[in-house]
């Protein structure tokens, strides 16, 4: 008797073990595993954060995104199903569950998404906008506002602290000055407010001569900055324009300009100029300038005059990317041809490709 249940103990083991080794044959051989599937997913068109191990997709949309209505798209290998359907409209008000099957198993990942802060503050010296002294760097202000609107908001040195800042996404700071291009004294002061809000994400555009924000903030430590004009200008019967590389990030900043060739658009007409360009002179590299300064420095040089951006041996708009302890980015706008108001009272008839430049520079890390 006691031979004979020993038997059918060992037969029931013998049974289990055989069909738990179908099992793993079946599902080794029967596609891919459910715990990585989904290989890209993006929001609105833009990549979200895929967690496999903890089931989560994040997602961080830029400030007044409807999230009730948004795009839903995901790349998955053949024989796997995703639930909502990739191109579908999700409701991300709250956490929202998307379904992947391999056809013999299935994962449940649920969708997170944050809004980003959507102020865009301008930095300026004047206690108001109509305060400010230098005539280009009130126009640009007076141009962010317009732009802007309810999302605007204008903050003087003097006001600048970490409460000013609160619920800004990027901030825009135009400098422009004869005789010096050293930093406001009255903005140096408050440095370690800019340093905090840089150093933690926060995002900055930076024209004319206030591209040297980025050497007192500590990012830039080049020392190639060195094509400085401060002088007061005058007559000059060129048209100048600006050239872009064509990389990726480039294409994005010259969106929509109103191109004379390929990746070339003019920013100013003949008449007088300040001339006040603030340029990194690459000259020192000889080898791939662009990519070697971009390798060294973690930043992307995409544009330069259009006569010399072929040769690469300066670089006028340089988009600094998180690197080191400084986990935002910088946009800086060198090119002192791209000036917001003509001496002469002239209507510059480029004026738009400048005011393209700087918007579509601010969405783009509106977005980041």
């Amino acid at each position: 008797m006691k031979r004979i249940v020993y038997i059918n103990i060992v037969a029931i083991v013998t049974l289990l073990l055989g069909l738990q080794s179908c099992n793993e044959r079946e599902n080794y051989m029967d596609g891919p595993s459910v715990l990585d599937i989904v290989e890209d997913v993006t929001i609105n068109s833009k990549s979200a954060e895929i967690d496999h191990l903890s089931g989560t997709i994040n997602i961080s949309l830029a400030g007044g995104t409807d999230l009730s209505s948004v795009v839903f798209e995901a790349t998955v290998p053949d024989g796997v199903t995703v639930t909502p359907a990739s191109g579908s409209s999700l409701d991300l008000n709250s956490p929202t569950q998307v379904v992947v099957s391999n056809g013999f198993s299935e994962r449940t990942y649920m969708v997170h998404a944050t809004l980003l802060p959507s102020k865009v503050a301008f930095l300026g010296d004047g206690t108001t906008i109509a305060e400010i002294a230098d005539d280009d760097v009130k126009a640009a202000a007076q141009w962010t506002e317009a732009t802007y609107g309810t999302d605007f908001i204008y903050i003087s040195f003097d006001e600048l602290s970490d409460e000013a800042l609160d619920g800004v996404n990027v901030i825009v700071y135009v400098y422009d000055n004869v005789g010096t291009s050293d930093q406001p004294a009255a903005l140096l002061e408050k440095l370690n407010v800019l340093s905090k809000f840089y150093v933690q994400g926060g995002k900055i555009v930076a024209g004319l001569l206030g591209t040297g924000l980025v050497e007192e903030l500590g990012r830039d430590n080049s020392g190639l900055r060195n094509i400085i004009g401060t002088g007061e200008g005058g007559n000059n019967p060129d048209t100048w324009g600006v050239g872009f590389t064509g990389s990726e990030v480039a294409n994005i900043i010259s969106a929509g300009l109103d191109f004379y060739a390929p990746n070339m658009a003019y920013v100013i007409d003949a008449g007088y100029k300040e001339d006040h360009n603030a340029l990194w002179n690459l000259g020192s590299i000889t080898n791939t300038p662009y990519t070697t300064f971009n390798s060294l420095y973690g930043a992307e040089p995409i544009a330069a005059w259009d006569w010399a951006v072929g040769g690469q041996g300066f670089a006028g708009i340089i988009v600094w990317n998180p690197f080191d302890r400084f986990e935002g980015y910088i946009i800086t706008i060198g090119i002192g041809g791209m000036e917001w108001n003509m001496n002469d009272g002239r209507d510059n008839p480029y004026l738009s490709n400048v005011h393209k430049i700087y918007k579509n520079s601010i969405d783009y890390l509106l977005n980041k």
